[in-house]
């Protein structure tokens, strides 16, 4: 696969390689070039990932990948069971009937999960228990509608860093003013993995996403997927590029929130995330909760299936066992 990193943006989906109707406007110049047999070459080293995190991408994308030295002997996430999980769950996504994703045509709206959005604001309270700062984390979704859904919960205690392009995009949908989006905000870093939006009362518009976080990365990454539905229905998350940016932006830690077996039942994209899903079972990834443990006492472990649990069975961020 030549085009490793999400395309160049087209707004107009006939023009695009995913349509294949030979237009290929959102094919990068690069991309000619290598396409086209002229003398390139990759670089194979990563500075970035810790190499579990590095092992995924290599799996999936690039085989040759190295790890740099400086990528080995970090410390382990603190108060969590594992440095990557991926809380599986079937709770039903619901929708934004405001906002109609440009990029997925065969819907009318956005996708939002209640649900995801009420463990992403446990798991971020949790992680502060353990002493990470907001500035470490980052919080990436491939939906507006989950983007402003979150971006609404955590208003009460953080005022969330939403990119030039993710506040235009608010600003455009009138979900949030230019006064608002021009104001400083406290280093709590909300993105999208790759969408574009419009409001659903004007005429239908396609057009590619763009990845709003390509390029950047944190030390710890939550991913709320957002797609939950009988239907198995991922839009646009069978990008293959999408899916390798999404897992490479963390550092330290990768947190991933959905609904496994709509994934794996999906139309597209299925063979891409199966085999995800594969590794996830292999290294004891996948968990039915967020498994936290108790640093103070290490054996006492507990399985947060629900936002209630994080306060019946870890109090203060630690166990039931008195400090």
């Amino acid at each position: 696969m030549l085009a490793r990193q999400l395309r160049p943006k087209v707004n107009h989906y006939l023009l695009t390689i995913e349509k294949g109707e030979g237009y290929d406007l959102n094919r990068s110049l690069f991309e000619r070039l290598v396409l086209k047999g002229y003398p390139h070459q990759r670089l194979t080293q990563q500075h970035r990932m810790r190499p579990e995190i590095s092992q995924l991408i290599r799996e999936l994308t690039y085989p040759d990948l190295i790890d740099a030295p400086t990528t080995k002997n970090r410390a382990d996430l603190r108060g969590v069971q594992d440095n990557i999980i991926f809380i599986n769950h079937d709770h039903p996504e619901d929708e934004t009937p405001q906002l109609a994703d440009r990029r997925d045509m065969n819907t009318t709206s956005s996708k939002q999960n209640s649900y995801e959005v009420q463990m992403v604001l446990k798991i971020l309270r949790y992680l502060a228990q353990q002493g990470y700062g907001t500035e470490e984390i980052v919080i990436l979704t491939p939906y507006l509608g989950q983007l402003q859904k979150l971006q609404m919960a955590l208003k009460k205690d953080n005022d969330p860093i939403l990119d030039d392009l993710d506040s235009y995009e608010l600003v455009r949908a009138g979900l949030l003013t230019p006064a608002t989006a021009k104001m400083s905000k406290r280093p709590i870093r909300i993105a999208t993995i790759g969408k574009s939006a419009s409001l659903s009362h004007q005429p239908p518009t396609e057009n590619l996403a763009v990845d709003n976080y390509q390029g950047e990365e944190k030390d710890i990454v939550i991913v709320s997927l957002t797609r939950s539905n009988p239907d198995h229905d991922i839009g646009f998350m069978s990008s293959p590029e999408r899916l390798n940016v999404l897992l490479s932006r963390a550092r330290n830690a990768l947190i991933m929130l959905g609904n496994a077996e709509t994934f794996l039942k999906s139309r597209k994209g299925k063979g891409l995330w199966t085999r995800l899903f594969d590794m996830f079972k292999l290294k004891n990834y996948l968990h039915d909760g967020f498994p936290v443990k108790c640093e103070r006492h290490p054996d006492r472990i507990a399985l947060l299936r629900e936002a209630a649990d994080f306060d019946g069975k870890c109090p203060g961020g630690g166990c039931c066992e008195p400090w």
